[in-house]
């Protein structure tokens, strides 16, 4: 059998990829549950005759259980337990977003994403991305107590991709996407 350190390198939201030596095990696949926040979460498992390879997701901050079974029998300390939290992404979690600019975007009209609990300072930095990778025209607007206004324009229809955040580290919501299209 082989161990794992399950609390090593497990991210909010990052691939977890763990890969087993299952040439003493003998004949049989491995398979795999993993038990979360979000009730029984999706583990993909590839078995080949020397190793298998386990790939998931936390999606969710909280308690975890990751369960693995060889020919349908129970790993030794299967489950394997860890807790993601997260500040365990290196991300910033205490700015809110909110706006309209978070869910669509529209060509030749300001798009606008207010961001609350911002220190002082102007560590806040935001780029807008088309699929093209180009960069569209943002301005940062910093308000009065811990309030700032991303305002940005998109050159065309099409999905944007925005990046957010304070002296380098992401906000823990970003990056995301954006649908562009024509105001109506």
């Amino acid at each position: 059998s082989s161990g794992i350190n399950a609390e090593y390198g497990i991210q909010l939201g990052k691939e977890v990829l763990l890969t087993l030596d299952t040439t003493k095990c003998g004949p049989g696949e491995l398979k795999a549950e993993l038990e979360g926040p979000m009730m029984m979460e999706r583990v993909n498992v590839s078995n080949t005759p020397r190793t298998a390879q386990l790939k998931f997701v936390a999606e969710k901050p909280g308690y975890y259980k990751l369960y693995l079974f060889y020919a349908n029998i129970p790993f030794p300390s299967s489950p394997f337990k860890f807790n993601v939290s997260r500040k365990s992404t290196g991300k910033v979690t205490t700015m809110a977003l909110d706006g309209e600019g978070l869910k669509i975007a529209y060509v030749g009209k300001p798009n606008y994403i207010y961001v609350s609990n911002v220190p002082k300072g102007t560590g806040l930095q935001v780029e807008v991305l088309s699929s093209g990778k180009d960069k569209q025209e943002v301005k940062v607007l910093t308000g009065t107590s811990g309030m700032s206004t991303i305002e940005y324009h998109v050159n065309s229809p099409g999905v944007y991709t925005i990046y957010i955040t304070w002296e380098g580290r992401d906000l823990a919501t970003t990056p995301f996407t954006v649908p562009a299209t024509y105001y109506e």
